[in-house]
């Protein structure tokens, strides 16, 4: 089996050379169905790629790797795809890889680096978990996009993001100045300490506060990833639960996607019933009907600048940064007045 080549597991799984070395290598767009089909016939053969052999035929490297850590949003989506061109703008390759929730962000980075040989790393993701041991591990110039550093030294590390916490008061303080009360919220992963889904509650309690309103368990959910189906599920357990809320935060556009969904189904109106608030500012939301209001990151400005800073600290011309970006709500159909209900 050892002498098996990457060929013989094309063709055994039926899917071209190519899927089967993306496949290997983390990228994220080939589909859940193909991915799972080639990692069997993977695992079935106990097929290892000789890495060994293929950085040997490397006589240099100009790539960056792009970890992904947390759901694959369309936000980190498109995301991703302006890092890449902002990258090859600047002379360099992209090397995506997905990190699965659970498994180690830094292991994987380790060991991406060593594998691609590569100069830098971006971090991108919703959540973060990492030790100041676990980073020092890092042997290259790494930037943090999209994730807020949670108690480490700043003038050791970079990063590049928007102040979730902040943006997520604005948007629940939106709803009480429009006049809702009882307000619910979608969230992501229950007793997150360091990721946007922390910070994010912690916006939603600080707009509660604010506006005089006692926060109350019973109208949190968590939803674990930010999928319309999380959304959905958490939605309709909301509605049975007895005490039906007059808006809903979500953490995510595609939660927000998936609670209007179950709102339509329990034979309630958006926002007649109830208001619905996005995070994101995805397509999603402004193709949705009705639109989603909700909070826009500016994902172009933070793609551009996490590279200007990546590629300023590989090329040693200049220190560790770290950019905060301001957010908007982008007013939708989704939202109104629980008095025109």
């Amino acid at each position: 089996m050892n002498s098996l080549s990457i060929r013989d597991i094309a063709k055994m799984a039926g899917v071209s050379v190519t899927t089967v070395s993306r496949v290997l290598n983390g990228y994220p767009d080939v589909s859940e169905a193909t991915k799972i089909r080639v990692q069997q016939v993977i695992e079935e053969c106990d097929y290892q790629p000789n890495n060994a052999a293929r950085n040997l035929k490397r006589t240099h490297s100009n790539t960056v790797g792009l970890l992904m850590e947390g759901s694959a949003t369309p936000f980190i989506t498109d995301l991703s795809d302006i890092i890449e061109e902002e990258i090859n703008a600047h002379g360099y390759a992209l090397v995506p890889h997905r990190v699965m929730n659970g498994v180690s962000g830094v292991d994987t980075a380790v060991q991406l680096v060593m594998e691609k040989r590569l100069q830098g790393l971006i971090i991108c993701g919703g959540y973060f978990i990492h030790s100041l041991e676990q980073l020092q591990r890092l042997p290259v110039p790494s930037v943090f996009c999209t994730t807020t550093l949670t108690g480490i030294d700043h003038a050791a590390y970079s990063s590049v993001h928007v102040d979730d916490r902040q943006a997520a008061m604005e948007a629940v303080d939106y709803l009480c100045s429009i006049g809702h009360r009882d307000i619910a919220i979608l969230g992501g992963i229950e007793h997150d300490q360091g990721g946007v889904s922390s910070q994010r509650l912690r916006g939603y309690c600080d707009a509660l506060s604010k506006n005089g309103i006692c926060f109350d368990p019973a109208f949190v959910r968590y939803c674990g990833l930010f999928t319309m189906q999380r959304g959905y599920d958490a939605t309709c357990e909301l509605l049975a639960s007895g005490r039906r809320p007059t808006a809903i935060f979500c953490v995510a556009d595609e939660l927000a996607v998936g609670a209007c969904k179950a709102i339509f189904n329990a034979g309630l109106s958006v926002p007649q019933d109830i208001s619905v608030m996005g995070y994101d500012g995805t397509e999603i939301a402004r193709f949705y009907e009705p639109s989603i209001c909700s909070v826009r990151q500016p994902k172009e400005g933070i793609a551009k600048k996490t590279v200007e800073v990546l590629v300023s600290l590989m090329e040693k011309k200049g220190q560790n940064r770290h950019i905060v970006f301001p957010t908007e709500i982008v007013t939708g159909g989704s939202c109104a007045s629980p008095r025109k209900a």
